[in-house]
């Protein structure tokens, strides 16, 4: 059964200030690879417990997955020295 994704209202800021053809790859990516198999990136430890990361080059992009109704929620999408904070 495919996820279902969802963004918090932030990350389409987030992409809004991404060069195109990065933020093309990146909506690609979480479509074709978060929808089918969420738990197959690392997940984060430490006060990220819970979240996950995918990385497209040098952008990362941070997620739940809700077991329960087959949903990941992209919660932040930023380069790598800013996406922790």
């Amino acid at each position: 059964m495919p996820y279902k994704i969802e963004y918090l209202e932030e990350v389409f800021d987030q992409l809004a200030r991404i060069q195109q053809n990065i933020r093309l790859a990146i909506i690609r990516a979480i479509d074709e690879r978060l929808s089918t198999d969420p738990y197959r990136f690392r997940p984060l430890v430490c006060n990220l417990r819970g979240f996950f990361r995918m990385r497209i080059g040098d952008y990362r992009i941070i997620y739940q997955v809700d077991k329960e109704t087959f949903t990941v929620l992209i919660v932040k999408i930023d380069v790598r020295g800013n996406v922790y904070r």
